[in-house]
């Protein structure tokens, strides 16, 4: 049991650094432009619906800002 406790641990660990990137606004915006779409969402691991998507959208515009990604991953 102690081995199976340790590996998890070992595991969550390791993940960390690659969850923390994918909160990454910049990381996100593929194409750097400043707005992420809901496909570099997708592309980095983001499984939002469209529904969850366009509710994250405060301003209606179909992509997010960095201040509309940075509120709702913080949510996350």
């Amino acid at each position: 049991m102690k081995k199976v406790v340790l590996a998890l641990g070992l595991a969550a660990l390791l993940a960390g650094p690659a969850l923390a990137q994918e909160m990454d606004f910049t990381a996100v915006d593929a194409d750097g432009d400043g707005q992420v779409t809901m496909e570099e969402a997708a592309g980095a691991g983001w499984d939002w619906t469209e529904e969850q998507f366009k509710a994250a959208d405060a301003d209606g515009n179909g992509v997010l800002s960095q201040e509309e990604f940075e509120a709702v991953a913080s949510a996350e």
